[in-house]
């Protein structure tokens, strides 16, 4: 048998395989509510564990150990919130083509809740964040004073107190509530009063002011970093460094508020949500995460050394107080 025609029943496999695929591909695309379905689920998915993995880089990453780090930290956290009712909850409903029925009701408008509270704590974190480097940048000296332990819990909780806060009238589940519906592939808010107030009010004009200050802040960052450009030539060395690192965790912020502009204007959009709370933590992956490893890599390689070390050179067995007492 020649090589040519012990390889046609491979190849052939490869086209029929090819085909297949090609076929269940074209028959989601038909499919709209499952391509909707399958989009959200996995932009959703990516997201929460990009901020799982942002989670994981502040522990990891000394230099993240400060006012600013834990800020990142709380902000992953609440951003992983909404990126996991996305693909626990609308992604199924919308492959599914759940009812109303479902969607609406008591447990569906109770999502709804916890996912405005993330969203939420995510757009006061933002803002917490802009404080936070226009204080470090503008005031480095004074910032290392300020920024105490208890001050950075209140930087953390207030965000949260505030985002629970806004979500107090949704337990009003007949008035105030808002809902994923499966069939638009939006979110809607009960048309009420309370609804409307909710909806214009509570989260429109909220985030706009909050995205408002932070620009305010984020300009005055700006212009401060510009002035300390021009003075670059007096700084030692370990003060130039800090200014670096400062000037990075702007970067990051800046990227990040962004982004949430963005979804400030496509707020009504599910998908734009979505996509704005994974690419926050994609974010500070990009920044941040390959240090992470590096630092983990680290520790990896000197603990297997130790051991290395412990079994070719064992230390003598010192006799203790106590060693033989049973």
């Amino acid at each position: 048998m020649s090589v040519a025609s012990s390889q046609r029943p491979s190849l052939l496999r490869v086209i029929v395989a090819y085909g297949t695929i090609f076929n269940f591909w074209e028959e989601i695309r038909s499919n709209d509510h499952v391509f909707a379905g399958l989009i959200l689920l996995l932009v959703g998915a990516i997201g929460f564990v990009a901020n799982v993995i942002g989670v994981y880089t502040v522990y990891r990453c000394r230099h993240l150990h400060n006012s600013f780090g834990f800020l990142c930290l709380s902000h992953c956290i609440a951003n992983s919130g909404v990126c996991l009712t996305f693909a626990a909850w609308c992604a199924p409903t919308t492959i599914l083509e759940a009812g109303l029925q479902l969607t609406s009701s008591t447990l569906g408008k109770h999502v709804g809740q916890v996912n405005i509270m993330f969203w939420d704590a995510c757009v006061y974190s933002h803002l917490s964040i802009s404080i936070n480097r226009f204080i470090c940048i503008n005031f480095p000296i004074q910032a290392k004073n300020f920024f105490t332990t208890p001050v950075i819990c209140v930087f953390i909780g207030v965000p949260w107190v505030l985002a629970v806060c806004h979500i107090v009238p949704y337990f009003w589940v007949n008035e105030c509530f808002i809902y994923y519906d499966p069939m638009t592939w939006t979110w809607d808010y009960a048309e009420t009063l309370c609804g409307n107030y909710i909806s214009i009010y509570f989260d429109f004009y909220t985030g706009l002011g909050v995205f408002s200050a932070m620009f305010v802040f984020d300009m005055g960052t700006l212009l401060k970093l510009k002035i300390i450009h021009h003075k670059a030539a007096v700084f030692t060395d370990v003060r130039w460094r800090q200014r670096k690192q400062e000037t990075r965790f702007f970067c990051q912020s800046l990227c990040q508020s962004a982004i949430f502009g963005i979804e400030l204007i496509f707020f009504s959009s599910t998908f734009a949500w979505v996509a704005c709370h994974a690419a926050d933590g994609l974010i500070l992956d990009l920044f941040h995460t390959r240090r992470a490893f590096k630092v983990q890599q680290k520790h990896d390689t000197n603990s297997a050394n130790f051991h290395t070390i412990q079994e070719h050179h064992p230390q003598p067995h010192v006799a203790h107080a106590g060693d033989n007492d049973f």
